[in-house]
Formats: C-alpha cells, structure tokens, sequence
C-alpha cells in the first residue's frame, strides 16, 4: 500500500476530472491539499475517498511549487507507524492507467521522473517532469534539503541548481525569464532537474526507460524513472496506454477536453 499526494485550489479542481475517475485503478489512500475547495467539491472528494487537508490561500498561490516538498515529507513525518510502502506525489490533472506499486520495490530514497527528449536536446531546465514524484522514508531529510537549496536559491553542493537557472535567469528575453526566488513556479523541476544532470553527467546519456537508473546523490539515494511510462504528456485524455504505461499527465488542449472547452478556441 502507498499514498498518493497531489494538490488543488477551486479554480483548477475540474480538471482532475479523469484523476478522480481513475482513482479506483490504484490501490492507494489518496490526501489533496488545497486552499479555497467548495463544499460541492469536498463531496467529490469524500465520495471517492480522497482526504482534503486545507491550506493558506496567500501560501497556496505564492508557493504552489515549493510546497510540493513540504507537501511530500509532511506526510512522510504523519505516518508514524510506517504503513506505506512509498508516497507519489502527481499533479491533479493526471491520470492512472494502472497501479504502479511495484515502484516501490527499488532500492531509492526519491524518484524522478525523466524527459528523454529534453536530455537528448540538452535542455538542462526541463531534464525532469516534477508532476510526478515518488518517495520513501529516507527522502525526509533531502525533501528538507530541497527545501533549503530552493530559499538560499543556491547550494554549494549542488552547483546544478545554480548551472540551470543562470539559463533561465541570463539573456533570455523578458517573457521568458524567470528567476529563482519565485516559489510559484519552476523551482520543483529546477532542484529534480539538478539531480538528473548530476546522474548523467557523471554516468552518460542514456536513456531512462520503466526500469530505473539508480544513483547516490550527496548521500541520498536516487531513482530515474522514465517519463514514457510514469509520466506520460498528453494532449488526449483516452484512459487507455501501453501495457508499461501507468500514469498520464494532460497537457494544455487535453485539459480543455476534460473541461468541456470548444476545440475551436485553443490555440495551436
């Protein structure tokens, strides 16, 4: 048995329309942290048996990607009695194909999931996907750690971290820079990102399939899981996959679908 962490505020609760319907594809208990849910949709959630653990609306909206981390070790530090194998933390608008337990029985303290199309290209930014995440016990105290890099914006034992947002912060145009003090947006893919360069930096581009590639990170055990199977990035929002497909994640057109959006106003 594992946990399944992922958050929400109203505005973007329908879009976790599949993520509930597919609920009952993993044997989990599932806990949805969230500021300003209405009591309509505390209903859906009760009904599907999903917890709801309220949070600071000003926190919530300043902090959303940060908070995933705290997100993750608080309720590794809950768990008292160790009932979990693991905990997996996914966006709310992805959706399950099949229970991924067997994750669990790799030897890893945290596991990230791989873009290898960004690693082929080189795109130091985007080498991971931070809408998926799965942890272990032994994760608390690097989650605690992730947190630290993330507020001093830089750590001299992950000189990663500061590598990849000099290229999102140096001559970019104004549109898309961003900076990492920011703790909305990109801080999670940044610091999961700095682990993967490590990992391929010092053991070659490969790429990373169902199987992970495990590494020491400062100590910290690391899992490299691939996106093509645990983190697929979809338009469509068909709950079907191959046989070592096990969790979808909607891009932006599949998220109108599930919403009820006319196609004839997306943007290509």
């Amino acid at each position: 048995m594992f946990k399944v962490i992922t958050m929400s505020d109203s505005n973007y609760f329908d879009t976790g329309k599949l993520f509930i319907e597919t609920r009952k594809n993993v044997d989990a208990d599932f806990v949805l942290y969230g500021p300003d849910l209405t009591d309509s949709q505390i209903d859906i959630l009760n009904a599907n048996e999903i917890e709801y653990i309220t949070v600071p609306n000003d926190i919530y909206q300043t902090q959303m990607q940060f908070l995933k981390f705290k997100f993750i070790s608080d309720q590794i530090m809950d768990d008292a009695n160790a009932q979990y194998d693991g905990f997996t933390f996914t966006d709310f608008d992805t959706f399950f194909i099949r229970d991924w337990s067997h994750v669990f029985n790799y030897n890893f303290d945290l596991g990230i999931t791989i873009r290898n199309s960004m690693v082929k290209q080189r795109c130091l930014r985007a080498y991971t996907n931070g809408g998926v995440i799965f942890a272990k016990y032994g994760a608390f105290n690097l989650l605690r750690f992730a947190e630290s890099v993330i507020l001093s914006g830089r750590n001299k034992n992950m000189p990663e971290y500061d590598r990849i947002w000099d290229t999102l912060e140096l001559g970019r145009p104004k549109h898309k820079t961003h900076y990492r003090m920011e703790l909305r947006w990109w801080c999670d893919q940044v610091f999961l990102s700095s682990l993967a360069l490590r990992y391929f930096e010092q053991y070659g581009y490969t790429a990373i399939g169902k199987n992970p590639m495990l590494f020491n990170f400062n100590g910290f055990k690391i899992g490299l899981f691939g996106c093509d199977s645990y983190n697929v990035v979809d338009s469509s929002p068909k709950i079907t996959g191959k046989k070592d497909v096990y969790i979808k994640h909607l891009k932006s057109k599949g998220r109108k679908k599930v919403t009820g959006v006319d196609k004839t106003k997306e943007k290509l």
